[in-house]
């Protein structure tokens, strides 16, 4: 019993000290050397949808109001098993509308379809947005200055624009904890941000090399992650540069998402965690092996319950020989550290109380993995329209 302890203990700890030491470094603040006067960036802004008839032609208008002269940039509806109804509505609104169709639809295949449609006119750059993204009314001034001042991979600051139920709540602040401790704790340690699939900006032959190699996962932001790092690419995070994002608002949908979340984390340890291994010993690549080492991490809700559970029987048993209380108590302080002061008010401690739901949700998802889990999509529902302005 002992030696069991002793081995969860060690893996547990490995992950506490990891999530401290960069939830510290987050705390540091991240700014980019960014040049002033510099030319418009011609941006070509790609919004895959599959299904999304209820909010894409509020994200196009959305898309369109952002501050930006509108010949340097374009607006591209991946339109995948849209209504004709819908797709006229959104040719109404002025945005360009690729209609694409699979047998099994996945992103990553909206995005290339996407790609080689523009390979005929080919922009700069490529901003990657999800169905039910705002872009901040600045982000293309801001993220122009970027590119332009040589940041050729760009991780905006993704965050919530909905806070309506508590789970909203609690998802709004793993975000936020993940835009803390995975993008700027990593950036200042000096480690690449990680990618988190839209607010995403690409070199365009850059983007489209990488995602040529992509199609069949519906993981693709973090195979594509994999890749890059793989190659010694460094993905930067722009904290000022922001997207808004629909939170989920619904425990059933908190679990679909997690499922394939899940799945896809699942899917990329086996294949990429020994691989990462070897390219730390053999060519030293720590950016690969940290991305790699990231599959292996328990969910930060469900770590949260169970140092909770292990705290107390050591707090009130006997029979637990490690210290548990310290090392749960180095785990909360992490993530109390990286959610930001602005989101210390009543709604988040009402929230708190809904952490159990979200851990059995979680745990439902976990049972729900299958083999097709990572490379098929699955639409989670969504409907606020809020800019989060």
């Amino acid at each position: 019993m002992e030696y069991i302890e002793n081995v969860l203990y060690t893996l547990i700890a490995i992950q506490v000290f990891y999530f401290f030491i960069f939830g510290m470094a987050g705390l540091a603040p991240h700014e980019l050397k960014l040049k002033r006067g510099m030319p418009f960036t011609r941006f070509a802004i790609l919004i895959p949808g599959y299904k999304e008839d209820n909010i894409i032609v509020d994200t196009a208008k959305k898309a369109l109001e952002v501050d930006y002269p509108a010949e340097y940039r374009r607006i591209v509806v991946l339109a995948d098993s849209f209504k004709p109804e819908t797709v006229e509505k959104l040719r109404l609104t002025g945005v360009e509308v690729l209609e694409v169709s699979f047998e099994h639809s996945t992103k990553a295949k909206s995005i290339n379809k996407g790609l080689e449609y523009l390979s005929q006119d080919p922009p700069e750059a490529v901003v990657i947005l999800d169905s039910d993204n705002v872009m901040a009314h600045f982000f293309l001034r801001k993220v122009s200055d970027a590119f332009q001042s040589g940041y050729k991979i760009i991780q905006a600051h993704r965050t919530a624009k909905n806070r309506n139920t508590p789970m909203a709540v609690l998802d709004s602040a793993n975000e936020e904890i993940g835009n803390h401790i995975f993008r700027k704790g990593h950036r200042n340690l000096g480690l690449s941000a990680a990618l988190i699939g839209s607010g995403m900006v690409f070199e365009f032959n850059l983007f489209r090399k990488y995602m040529s190699q992509i199609t069949d996962t519906a993981g693709e932001d973090k195979l594509l992650e994999m890749l890059l790092l793989k190659d010694r690419h460094t993905i930067e995070y722009f904290e000022h540069a922001y997207v808004y994002d629909e939170k989920v608002s619904t425990t059933k949908n908190f679990g679909k998402q997690r499922t394939r979340w899940l799945g896809a984390q699942f899917y990329f340890f086996r294949h990429f965690f020994f691989d990462g291994v070897k390219h730390l010993i053999t060519k030293g690549n720590i950016d690969y092996f940290d991305k790699c080492f990231q599959m292996a991490l328990i969910p930060k809700v469900l770590l949260i319950g169970l140092l909770g559970i292990l705290a107390l029987v050591d707090y009130f048993s006997p029979y637990l020989q490690c210290n548990w209380i310290v090392l749960t108590a180095m785990y909360y302080l992490a993530m109390l550290a990286s959610v930001p002061a602005n989101m210390y008010d009543a709604q988040l401690a009402r929230a708190i109380f809904h952490i159990p739901v979200a851990m059995m949700a979680l745990i439902g998802s976990i049972l729900k993995i299958t083999k097709k889990t990572a490379t098929h999509f699955e639409v989670t529902e969504k409907g606020h329209t809020g800019d989060g302005n």
